[in-house]
């Protein structure tokens, strides 16, 4: 990595302070590199993936916050290893407590995706899922 690059990951266990906390290192993270312009964006898109992980799994996740090409990503793990339900226009549903997360995730990020993992020596595999935002 250059010095225009850099990574982190925090662990979060299946525990509901634990989007607070995500949030939080976040902010830290993008302010201590001079990425207070996308601290808004990014900390409601990792605030959506995180709550995501712990609604729709049982175990513990880790957000992954990566700085490279002017871009940032984030991404999120967790034990199920089941793909997030398609996104769909809230419509109706726009009063709606819950269910709009990857919605937003979608109209907010440059880019998203996920993939489902195997499981391997370590356990079980889960998935990602991953956004992308450009940099100033």
């Amino acid at each position: 990595m250059t010095v225009d690059e850099w990574e982190y990951s925090i662990q979060i266990p299946h525990d509901p302070l634990g989007v607070g906390v995500a949030r939080g290192a976040l902010r830290l993270m993008l302010r201590a590199h001079g990425l207070d312009e996308l601290l808004m964006t990014a900390e409601l898109l990792a605030s959506e993936l995180v709550t995501n992980a712990h609604e729709h799994s049982t175990g513990p996740a880790s957000l992954r916050v990566k700085w490279a090409h002017k871009t940032l990503r984030l991404t999120v793990w967790d034990t199920n290893p089941e793909p997030p339900r398609p996104v769909e226009a809230v419509g109706d549903g726009a009063d709606s407590e819950s269910g709009r997360g990857l919605w937003i995730v979608h109209e907010l990020a440059d880019r998203w995706g996920h993939y489902s993992l195997r499981e391997g020596l370590l356990g079980a595999g889960g998935k990602l899922v991953w956004c992308e935002i450009a940099g100033p």
